[in-house]
This record gives C-alpha cells, structure tokens and sequence, in this order.
C-alpha cells in the first residue's frame, strides 16, 4: 500500500514539471555507492606541490577554524547540492535567484535550467522508493523545486507550473501521516508548504483544496505562537475562498458579498490590533522635508518579518475594501450603501498610509547599518519585498500625493537600489491601473523573493 501512494506521489510530479517532460529527458539516477565516497586527497596534492617546489613536507602547526554557521553552510552545499548525499541537487533555485540578481544572465538561467531537470529526475527517481518518499529532504526539494518555478513562471495562470510543486508537496505530506510531526524541521516544511500553497492558490485564483485546510487545522496546535506569518494564514485561506464564491456566483447580492467581506476585514482589523507590543512601530518624526517620507514622519519595526508581516494584514484589508468598493449598490439602501462606501474608502486611505509609512525605515540612508547609498545587498532584498505592497498602495488610493509618491519611491528603488523591477512596477502603475495585486505580485517572482 505504502508503494502505491509513493507512486501516486511519483505521477503527480510527472504531470506537474512541464518542463521536464518537454525536456524529454529520462532520470539517470543516482550515483553509484562508489561515486559517493569522499576522499580527501589534499595531503596527496599538497605533497607533490612541495616537491615540485624542492620544500620539505611539513605538516602546518596552526590550524584555520570556522565558525559553526560557515561550517553549516558548506556541509548543507557540499551535501544537497553538489550532489555527495543521497539527497537532491537543489541548486536550481540558488541560480535562479542569482540570475534574478544579475538581470537575467543568459548563462546562469541555462545552469539553473540543466540543475532544475536534473533536480526533478532525483525527486521523481526517489519518489519510486516508499522509504525515501516519506523523508524531509524529499519535502525540502520539492520546496525548492517550486522556488525555481515561482522565479521562472511569472505568469499564476500557467497552473501545471505554477501549483504543480505545491500540489505535490501536498501529496507528500499527506502520505508523510504523522512523520510531519515528528522533528521541529518536519514541522517547519509542512509549515512552508502550507503558506505557499495558500499564496499560491491566491495568485491563481484557485479555492483551497479541502485537503490542505484539514492538513492546516491538524497543523496549528504545533507551531509556536510567535511564528508571525502563520498567525493570519488562516484568515488568508478564508479571503482566497470568499473570493473564490465571488467569482462562482455565490452570493445573492452584491449587499451579501459587501457584509461578508465587511466581516472579514473585521476579523483582520481585530488580529492586527491584537499583535504583541513588540511588533507595534515606533513612529519617528523628521524637522526637514525628505521626498523618501510621505508625511514627516515614518514607521520603524523591530525587524523587516515584522514589517512585512504587517503589510500582509494591509494588503488582505485592501483587497476586501475593493471588493466592497466595487460591489456597494447605494440603490438597494442609500443610507446604508452611503456609509459603507465612506467607512470602506477611508479603510483604504489609511491603510495606504501604513505601508508607505514602512518604507523609509528601508531606504533611508543611515537609518540601519544595511542602509547604504546605492543600496547594499540586504538593502535591495528588503526593499524587493516592498515592492507588491507599494503597488497596491498607489493603486488604490485616491490620494493624488500618496500615488506619485509611491511612484517617486519606486524609482528611487529602481535608480539607487539597482532593482530594476521596482521601475516594471513603476511602469505597470501608470500605464494601467488594472493589473490587479496578484499579477504584479506573480510578475515581481512571488514568496521567492520575500524572507
């Protein structure tokens, strides 16, 4: 029985990665027991240099010591990546963002392409074998898997790639049964799997899978309640859905659809008010007019997991005030119609002034030791994250100052921080205001980018 879920889980991998079966390429396996065994060959080369020199072969008296994290780092590469384990070459992902970085070098993304068909011969080839099916490396590089194909696929629609990964992780996960909870790093990839896979759901405007919100209500007894991103995953899945029924018709009238996205902002309203102290901002004014801040003052979070965790609860809040923009019909009761439309518009306005009141904290030079002009390297990371949230901000604003200050900003990403999607999305703001979040949000590479 145990092999024919894992084969179940194997086929779900073969409809999925599109790009391996379009590749035509057979898995060639795994390396042979001999082909893994590491030899140090240093002393051997180290000696034939001295001869070669006419020194003597004397053994060093001083030793070099790395630290535990660099230590960490190399075995994870020289075992998960450079292909020494049992495990998967992963590295697909890591070239793929390194492309990313160096605006889409030609010969990095060919690497990342020839690593991510090979990564995917490993897992399918695996997934062949019940008691490498069910292991966390196995969820790890399906994960990764995914990572590659959020940074390549830019476009939700395109669902065999953009839910193939996720889907299958699921699949795993499922015939993992209660493996998924018995180590802290099992626990942590089955978190993953379910954030991205609610994030993905949205993007492709695709209804949760009943699967994954009985695997999430099974999960949450698990997780500590300070992970910040998984506090609102719940309330994420149910706007996914309610949009969902939108869509599908389900809903009488336009009034039912504004009263259940009234309660839904509600609910996010009172979460984002119950957040520990410690996640509040302190608000920090400035004497002098900077064109970095909107309104003389700005926002400054303990960390940037806080901050961005904030503009989720901010971006969910405008995509509900939208809705309930576009479905108030004043008609059917004026006075009530009038009043929703009043409290929903001013929902909007200030929760636009939240996210542009959480970039300056980024960009402004010497506000943090990663705050550099032109923008260091953690700098430029940070501010991608920002990007989705600005676009919002400035879309759905009326404020005439607030947008073409998101779009200053957004330029000033783009000329001082090298980041020459924050110009796309620059662009993508003027030229049309229908883009909705999702596409701007699927175009900047999606969770791949975000910490």
């Amino acid at each position: 029985m145990q092999e024919e879920k894992a084969a179940r889980a194997s086929n779900l991998f073969h409809v999925a990665c599109f790009r391996m079966l379009r590749a035509g390429l057979s898995c060639s396996g795994y390396r042979t027991s001999q082909d893994l065994i590491i030899r140090d060959e240093s002393r051997n080369v180290r000696r034939k240099v001295l001869a070669a020199k006419g020194l003597p072969d004397v053994d060093p008296d001083t030793h070099v010591h790395l630290a535990l994290d660099v230590q960490a780092r190399h075995a994870f590469f020289t075992f998960y990546v450079f292909g020494l384990s049992r495990s998967y070459d992963t590295l697909a992902s890591f070239l793929a963002f390194l492309a990313q970085q160096q605006h889409g070098s030609s010969e990095i993304t060919r690497l990342a392409y020839q690593s991510y068909v090979t990564a995917i011969q490993r897992v399918n080839h695996a997934l062949k074998d019940s008691s490498l099916a069910v292991t966390d490396p196995v969820l790890q590089s399906v994960l990764l898997l995914d990572l590659y194909e959020k940074m390549v696929t830019r476009n939700p629609q395109s669902i065999v790639s953009w839910m193939g990964h996720v889907n299958g992780g699921l699949a795993l996960v499922i015939l993992h049964g209660r493996r998924n909870l018995k180590s802290y790093i099992s626990r942590r990839l089955v978190t993953r799997l379910i954030t991205t896979l609610i994030i993905s759901c949205a993007a492709a405007s695709v209804r949760i899978p009943r699967a994954l919100e009985e695997l999430s209500q099974e999960h949450v007894p698990k997780l500590p309640e300070d992970d910040v991103k998984w506090t609102h995953n719940g309330l994420v899945m149910a706007v996914v859905n309610f949009n969902a029924d939108v869509r599908e018709g389900k809903f009488s009238s336009g009034m039912e659809v504004v009263a259940e996205a009234k309660r839904l902002d509600e609910a996010f309203a009172a979460r984002e008010a119950a957040q520990p102290l410690e996640r509040s901002p302190v608000r920090v004014t400035i004497e002098e007019d900077n064109p970095l801040v909107l309104e003389g003052f700005y926002h400054q979070y303990q960390d940037h997991f806080i901050t961005q965790g904030r503009n989720v609860f901010r971006i969910m809040r405008l995509l509900l005030n939208d809705v309930i923009q576009q479905h108030i019909v004043v008609e059917e009761d004026a006075s009530e119609g009038a009043s929703n439309a009043k409290i929903s518009r001013k929902i909007i306005e200030c929760t636009a002034r939240g996210i542009c009141a959480s970039v300056p904290q980024f960009v402004l030079p010497g506000i943090r030791l990663e705050n550099q002009v032109p923008f260091s390297p953690l700098q430029a990371l940070h501010c991608y994250t920002l990007l989705g949230p600005l676009y919002i901000a400035g879309q759905l604003s009326r404020d005439c100052h607030l947008r073409c200050w998101v779009l200053n900003t957004l330029h000033h990403i783009a000329a001082t921080g090298g980041i020459e999607m924050a110009k796309r999305v620059a662009d993508t703001l003027t030229a049309s205001s229908d883009a909705s979040f999702w596409e701007v949000y699927a175009m900047l590479g999606s969770y791949a980018f975000a910490p």
